[in-house]
């Protein structure tokens, strides 16, 4: 019961409110990175090919390309450094896990809307 009151009361304050992210969203997410005493934003441009809920977290996956190489990383939502979630595009899937993506080469997974 202890343990329940502290996570709502961090997942109140640090939780990035975006209640309509999905798998095959196109998103660009801010996040606040550290070097020593200075900090900055960097921004992760990529496409959502899984999501997990829980009754006190929400982590998605989320690849892009850089190079011809596919990057993955795993983001849990209620992060202090998640700054801001813009939602850019969205795509059809008819599967929960795009996992499929990862054997496509290139930008041909993105045809259709």
């Amino acid at each position: 019961m202890f343990q329940t009151n502290i996570l709502k009361k961090y997942d109140s304050k640090h939780f990035v409110k975006v209640n309509n992210l999905k798998v095959g969203q196109m998103i660009i997410l801010d996040l606040r990175i550290q070097e020593g005493e200075k900090s900055r934003i960097q921004k992760f441009k990529g496409l959502i090919i899984s999501q997990k809920k829980t009754v006190y977290s929400q982590s998605i996956r989320v690849r892009k390309m850089f190079q011809k190489i596919g990057i993955e990383k795993i983001f849990s939502l209620n992060s202090m450094q998640i700054e801001n979630v813009q939602i850019l595009k969205k795509y059809s899937t008819k599967h929960a896990k795009m996992y499929y993506i990862r054997n496509i080469i290139g930008k041909s997974f993105l045809t259709k809307k």
